[in-house]
């Protein structure tokens, strides 16, 4: 028996060289290294990149948020303006309503009186109520079937019209 590690192949592949043709060789040994530099290198740049590219991304949400809260702000402070402008609006309103006043205006600026015993009509007015409301909806009556009977029906009624 052959002992192991000695001129036996076990399995079906080769065995390893035992010695570096690169550790000989010191042009081989240099373009070795440069090669896992140059690998380095780019590893280094695609990191810087992928680094670069996520920050960016967080910047730019950061930008659209702060966007989003100034028109937010101004949208707001539209609001509130036109808020602040109809509380205005209802007191001119209610000033303007205020019957005293109303009866001040009429006096002063328009020469108006109150009028006389013999200037006032008296119209007699019923109790009952003569208002009519309407319990049922017309609805419009539409011919059971499919389209084409929908269809044949619309054309009936566009020639009854045009006649």
């Amino acid at each position: 028996m052959i002992p192991k590690g000695e001129n036996y192949v076990y399995g079906a592949t080769a065995e390893k060289l035992k010695y570096d043709v690169y550790e000989q060789n010191k042009v081989l040994k240099e373009k070795k290294r440069q090669k896992r530099n140059a690998k380095a290198k780019i590893k280094a740049v695609c990191l810087l990149l992928c680094i670069f590219g996520a920050c960016f991304l967080v910047i730019y949400r950061y930008a659209l948020i702060t966007e989003m809260n100034y028109k937010l702000d101004k949208s707001i402070k539209s609001y509130n303006s036109i808020r602040d402008e109809n509380a205005q609006l209802r007191v001119e309103i209610d000033r303007a309503t205020d019957l005293n006043r109303i009866k001040e205006i009429a006096q002063q600026k328009l020469g108006m009186q109150r009028p006389d015993k013999y200037q006032i009509v008296y119209v007699n007015v019923p109790k009952n109520d003569y208002t009519e409301v309407v319990t049922e909806v017309k609805k419009e009556e539409r011919p059971a079937g499919n389209v084409f009977a929908i269809l044949f029906d619309k054309v009936g009624k566009l020639t009854r019209l045009a006649y």
